[in-house]
């Protein structure tokens, strides 16, 4: 860890194990296995060493992997069909990351705007759309948006589930910017009411609906995108994470109507819809909406919620709230919330805090039920030792 500390920008509170292989639900420091219960920050959502996705990387490698975007690039356009073909989008836009694509919905909004001459984006309370200065500027202020949070003028916050403050949404407002469940914020999630009503007011003022599925798509609610949940369909979309099966990736998806909002020269990549992590993509999402696989991650989202109630039951001092949808999942921790990851570390499973006391749960869609009897078993035991201690 010494050569982070002298090496890197100390932005990091790195976890102290040194990870040579990873496979399936666990990282390995060696010979030692830890079960990984937040994959990646939620990347890793096939798991470690997925064979399709190692297949098709290691098969596109072997011919290109960058060309620049003046080329059509074989693995773009398919991984580009296959999400016009399966979601709202009539287009779509690569980057390398989730912020980036929240950049370019900005932009969007902001060129939309221009033509509309509605100023306002409203956004949220708790809310976290990245670390650029426009992303951060949408995001409620944290640490890490104190020099960025008026970048980008016209930001309005509303109260996150406040179906009274949605009477703000008017015929000035340009665009609405969401996450359907907030992730850094706590796993707080959107009321249906709430949610329902907000697109209805955004389509009544004409007004652009960017959802922010970086954490909650990709399969993670047992639904493709968390949007499903709701019957609702976005304007703007921006997903990432779990699309690049592990690599860098990132996508803006923009409906039909929204679709040549932009032109030549107004916005770009150099590496977005890179065609090795194209490729990797193209076998994820394959993967995620395969027969079957989605429903299994309802009900292991179901297996875990239950046994993380039994636990509040079991030591309601100890567990508050309980949030979240499928396989993203939120606890409250009461007490003792400092020592969690530790305690974990020491029985051998990862772990990740959000918001100072919130356990915020992200495991691999393909964690097996067993994998999180282990988890649960354990979780009960580190709650007695806070207890007794």
């Amino acid at each position: 860890m010494e050569v982070y500390d002298k090496y890197f920008i100390p932005v990091y509170k790195r976890i102290k194990l040194n990870i040579t292989r990873a496979e399936g639900s666990y990282l390995y420091d060696g010979e030692t296995p830890y079960l990984d219960m937040f994959s990646g920050l939620g990347v890793n959502v096939l798991g470690h060493g997925n064979r399709a996705i190692k297949k098709a990387v290691t098969e596109q490698t072997g011919r290109y992997m960058h060309i620049s975007n003046y080329f059509r690039s074989e693995p773009a356009v398919e991984l580009a069909e296959w999400i016009c073909g399966n979601t709202f989008a009539g287009s779509v836009f690569f980057t390398n990351s989730g912020t980036e694509a929240m950049e370019a919905g900005l932009k969007i909004i902001r060129k939309h705007s221009s033509i509309t001459g509605k100023k306002d984006i409203i956004v949220f309370s708790k809310a976290f759309h990245g670390r650029t200065s426009g992303s951060a500027s949408l995001s409620e202020p944290d640490i890490s948006s104190v020099y960025t949070e008026t970048a980008v003028p016209g930001i309005v916050r509303l109260p996150f589930n406040s179906g009274e403050s949605l009477s703000r949404i008017d015929k000035n407002t340009a665009g609405v910017v969401i996450e359907t469940i907030q992730g850094q914020g706590g796993v707080n999630v959107a009321d249906r009411n709430f949610l329902i009503r907000l697109r209805e007011l955004t389509e009544r003022e004409g007004a652009l609906l960017f959802i922010d599925e970086i954490q909650s798509g990709m399969g993670r609610t047992g639904k493709f995108f968390a949007f499903e949940n709701y019957g609702i369909v976005p304007d703007i979309c921006a997903a990432a994470k779990g699309i690049g099966g592990g690599l860098p990736l990132g996508a803006l998806l923009v409906s039909e109507k929204y679709s040549k909002i932009l032109g030549p020269g107004e916005h770009g990549s150099t590496f977005g819809g890179n065609p090795v992590s194209c490729v990797a993509g193209l076998a994820a999402v394959r993967q995620i909406t395969a027969s079957g696989f989605l429903d299994a991650v309802t009900t292991k989202g179901q297996i875990l919620h239950a046994g993380l109630m039994k636990l509040k039951e079991e030591y309601p001092d100890l567990i508050g709230r309980i949030s979240g949808i499928g396989l993203m999942t939120g606890v409250e921790i009461l007490k003792g919330s400092e020592r969690l990851p530790g305690l974990f570390l020491q029985n051998g499973i990862l772990v990740n805090m959000t918001c100072g006391n919130i356990l915020r749960l992200l495991p691999p869609l393909t964690i097996g039920e067993n994998e999180l009897e282990v988890f649960l078993s354990v979780f009960g035991a580190v709650l007695k030792e806070i207890v007794m201690k």
